[in-house]
């Protein structure tokens, strides 16, 4: 279960702020360039202190890239070409917290050694595309004292935090049954080969496309809402014909308390958005929450959704207008997440939405999905050895 502190959402960033995060942002490609730096960089709260890039001229899936004495020049911020440079220097000691924004197969190694070095940490999603590797994150984890999070924006949004307590309150009772969809018009990002990152396996990936790139969104917010833990998954997917990539996925998945999850994803559809469609049924009511994720709706915005999150009783329906899912506004201090990175690095309570937990149960669910397709049966997620 996600740890609660005092607080649900962060709050705007503060001007009189005594001192300001110091912050290594981890990998200087696509998100990073669009949004992690550009935020931390206008946030009257932090400071890029180290950028840690290996490519001179790092590339981005979508628009021009900056080179990283580009880069440098910009934000102010020394070059590092690992992040074992980067611990042996000076800087290492100045830091609060770190972005890790790199290939999903490097997650854990770097993830592990900013734990060693006591920084807050913030992980691009997935935390790991290994069970293994989740499960050690996990258990590191569980026993730091600084945070540790995966930049699951959705999850750290108000409307999220309203249905953890709805659903961690009672009000629907036990959960039985889980519906959750999302579709996306991202069939440029999955049908391209040159899109390696997203396409093509590395490490121990048995495969790469929607589900690693966008249903961990999906998992993450219904594992932290309804608090359930896979146990074995059924799967089909469709893959794309150019870069073999799944695009189209559908699963379903038994928990260790009986309760059933249904998951559809589809990365190419028509239209401007993407659209998320999740449902979750109790003995008491179920919790409604449904809309179109756009760049442009803000934050509270009724125009999102005509009713957002819906919690429907015997005899009682409550309506909360608005629909809140990713953050990925480019302009401003930055989504949700990542100012709670630097509120914990500055010593506030915080409400960790997306913690190792929540990132483990996804990881472990998502690479079931591409065992049971590529097997064609029902397959146990992978459990943590016993020491």
């Amino acid at each position: 279960m996600a740890a609660v502190t005092e607080g649900s959402s962060p709050k705007k960033a503060r001007t009189d702020c005594p001192r300001k995060a110091r912050i290594v942002v981890c990998g200087a490609g696509w998100w990073s360039q669009g949004w992690h730096l550009p935020h931390l960089h206008r946030n009257p709260e932090s400071e890029i202190v180290a950028i840690v890039e290996p490519n001179p001229a790092p590339k981005c899936v979508e628009g021009e890239s900056k080179t990283t004495d580009q880069l440098q020049e910009l934000y102010g911020a020394p070059i590092f070409r690992s992040i074992d440079e980067l611990l042996a220097s000076e800087v290492a000691k100045t830091v609060d917290g770190i972005i890790i924004c790199t290939s999903h197969a490097s997650h854990h190694e770097i993830g592990m050694k900013a734990m060693k070095a006591e920084w807050h940490i913030l992980i691009e999603k997935p935390m790991s595309t290994d069970p293994m590797e989740a499960f050690e994150l996990t258990k590191a984890a569980a026993k730091y004292s600084k945070t540790l999070m995966v930049n699951n924006s959705a999850n750290f949004r108000g409307q999220t935090k309203r249905a953890y307590d709805l659903v961690h309150g009672g009000k629907i009772g036990d959960v039985k049954h889980v519906s959750c969809a999302m579709f996306s018009p991202l069939g440029w990002l999955f049908h391209n080969p040159a899109n390696v990152g997203w396409v093509k396996p590395t490490g121990k990936m048995i495969g790469n496309g929607f589900a690693w790139g966008q249903l961990s969104h999906t998992f993450a917010w219904i594992y932290l809402v309804t608090g359930l833990t896979p146990k074995s998954v059924f799967c089909h997917m469709n893959y794309s014909e150019t870069t073999g990539a799944d695009v189209y996925d559908s699963a379903t998945i038994r928990c260790t308390s009986g309760a059933t999850i249904s998951v559809q994803g589809v990365g190419d559809v028509e239209g401007p958005c993407k659209k998320v469609d999740n449902k979750i049924f109790g003995n008491k009511g179920m919790l409604l929450f449904s809309g179109d994720v756009v760049e442009s709706v803000a934050v509270g915005d009724a125009s999102g959704a005509p009713e957002g999150l819906v919690l429907q009783l015997k005899e009682e329906k409550l309506s909360f207008p608005g629909f809140e899912f990713e953050n990925f506004e480019k302009e401003g201090n930055g989504p949700e997440s990542v100012q709670t990175l630097i509120e914990a690095c500055l010593g506030r309570s915080i409400f960790n939405a997306a913690d190792a937990e929540v990132g483990c149960k996804s990881v472990v669910s998502i690479e079931a999905m591409y065992r049971s397709a590529k097997l064609g049966q029902e397959v146990d997620v992978m459990a943590a050895t016993s020491e």
